[in-house]
């Protein structure tokens, strides 16, 4: 009986080694696509791999711990693909929205996708306004510094389903605690989550609908 059990072990610890592998490629070229395409474009205000794996990729990858359930999540103002691209890749199961109104950028998204075969992602290419209607609710909405929170609910809360909830990618406690201030008590409840990156003093806002 125990021969078994090390087997099915075995072949899980292969596949999630499979699977961390490819996750580790995907990023690689997203990050090499982000450079070949700055260079004529300047879509993020990096020049290196480093800057931009360390104050991009492993900013946006602080969400991921919070993203693991959502079926539906909508990026807004996602620019290059942050934290959209990022969660595309290491969560294949979520179905990812991206909002880019900018064009430019829009088309790097686009691009971007079909270089990484990402089956799970999308682009929408205009603003989310509280007129827009999408084909799904989502579950999730984030951004990544876009604006406030109050401003980002105002333009999006249309889009969330019954259950779904706000994750926000904020910077200083601070400020977080100047938008929360802002918001409707009666409706919405929050958490701040913070994050281990130091470099960028990350916290995840979370608000859900009372």
């Amino acid at each position: 009986m125990p021969l078994p059990l090390r087997r099915i072990n075995c072949s899980r610890r292969h596949n999630q080694i499979k699977n961390q592998r490819k996750t580790n490629e995907l990023t690689k070229t997203f990050i090499e696509e982000i450079l070949r395409f700055n260079k004529a474009h300047n879509i993020v205000g990096r020049s290196t791999e480093s800057e931009i794996s360390l104050l991009d990729v492993i900013d946006c990858e602080s969400i991921l711990p919070h993203t693991k359930s959502a079926t539906n999540l909508l990026d807004i103002g996602s620019g290059a693909g942050l934290p959209g691209i990022i969660i595309a890749i290491h969560q294949p199961q979520t179905e990812v929205t991206m909002s880019e109104k900018n064009k430019k950028k829009a088309y790097f998204i686009k691009k971007t996708i079909r270089t990484l075969q990402l089956a799970n992602a999308k682009i929408l290419d205009e603003a989310i306004t509280p007129k827009l209607i999408t084909e799904n609710k989502f579950d999730v909405v984030t951004a990544r510094a876009l604006a406030s929170a109050s401003k980002i609910i105002k333009m999006s809360k249309h889009l969330l389903s019954k259950k779904g909830k706000f994750l926000l990618m904020k910077g200083a406690l601070e400020k977080i605690n100047v938008e929360v201030a802002q918001l409707e008590n009666n409706t919405y409840s929050y958490t701040i989550h913070k994050t281990k990156n130091t470099e960028t003093n990350r916290h995840i806002l979370e608000i859900t609908q009372k």
